[in-house]
């Protein structure tokens, strides 16, 4: 396997962690403003 491939799949896994990151904060912020709107 050559360091190019190594260097681009590290770089797929880093995209996808911040995909992840990205994706659970929408979900979190949608769930409290989802709560926020059937308590107030």
């Amino acid at each position: 396997m050559s360091t190019g491939t190594v260097r681009l799949s590290q770089r797929g896994v880093a995209v996808g962690m911040t995909l992840g990151v990205l994706a659970g904060g929408a979900w979190t912020v949608s769930m409290v403003v989802t709560l926020a709107s059937w308590v107030f």
